[in-house]
């Protein structure tokens, strides 16, 4: 298992715009994913739902988890994508 912490930068969280796109990306990677919340919240990325009642707004710390054969890879690319949520 991976995982690596981020805080978020978009001015407006993780609303449902980024966090459809979010859960179109993790929902084609086969390794299991969580999001994991300072508040002690935990979610699936692959339901867009669970992603929105995380309530990711900007400057709170999230850490995202990976596990499977493929999770490096599957970690950098959801990084990447979070990353990109500066509107």
């Amino acid at each position: 298992m991976v995982s690596q912490e981020f805080v978020v930068k978009n001015p407006t969280g993780i609303h449902a715009r980024p966090a459809s796109m979010l859960t179109q990306l993790c929902a084609s990677i086969p390794d299991n994913i969580k999001i994991l919340t300072e508040d002690g919240k935990e979610g699936n990325p692959k339901q867009i739902l669970s992603v929105l009642m995380l309530g990711m707004s900007k400057g709170k710390k999230i850490t995202i988890q990976v596990e499977g054969d493929s999770e490096e890879e599957s970690l950098e690319k959801i990084m990447k994508l979070l990353e990109s949520f500066e509107e």
